[in-house]
């Protein structure tokens, strides 16, 4: 009898011991931690620090999953590059998300951040031409292959500032 007892408690003592629960630790995915980094440079962004959400758009735009996504990464990277005056690098940005997402529905703002940037860059039509002959020449592209695009109203404007610059030399 008590060796059915200690048996019958032995059973209970080793089913209980072998069910022992183990923590699960979920680690998050690729898209989460894309997602993470994206509002992560949404917020530097609204909160100023414009160069680092730079840097945190275009780190989402690598391991976003969606090529939606990434596009609207990139454009907000080159934004933020053209908000803070680093023409250069948004110029360069600009034109690799031209060439990498030509399909995207963006395209047409990409090309009226790159007009603003030439025509920002006019510093004065007595030294140097080239700056307005490029602002011009693009300005004219954009209004060729955008004419009924939001931004063209304001390039036409800029386009007539343009031109009363060249008449003015």
């Amino acid at each position: 009898m008590y060796h059915k007892f200690i048996c019958l408690i032995l059973v209970l003592v080793l089913s209980f011991s072998c069910s022992k629960k183990e923590l699960v630790v979920t680690t998050p995915s690729e898209s989460e931690k894309a997602f993470e980094i994206y509002k992560e440079a949404v917020d530097a962004m609204n909160d100023g620090d414009i160069l680092f959400a730079s840097k945190k758009f275009s780190e989402a735009e690598l391991i976003l999953p969606q090529i939606e996504f990434s596009a609207k990464a990139s454009l907000m990277s080159s934004y933020c590059l053209y908000s803070i005056n680093f023409y250069d690098e948004a110029m360069e940005s600009l034109e690799k998300f031209i060439s990498k997402y030509p399909a995207d529905k963006n395209i047409p703002y990409a090309h009226f951040l790159i007009a603003n940037i030439y025509y920002e860059q006019i510093l004065d039509e007595k030294k140097d031409l080239k700056p307005l002959l490029r602002t011009k020449e693009k300005i004219n592209f954009y209004l060729k292959t955008f004419p009924n695009s939001d931004y063209a109203l304001d390039l036409e404007f800029k386009l007539d500032l343009v031109n009363n610059q060249l008449a003015a030399k």
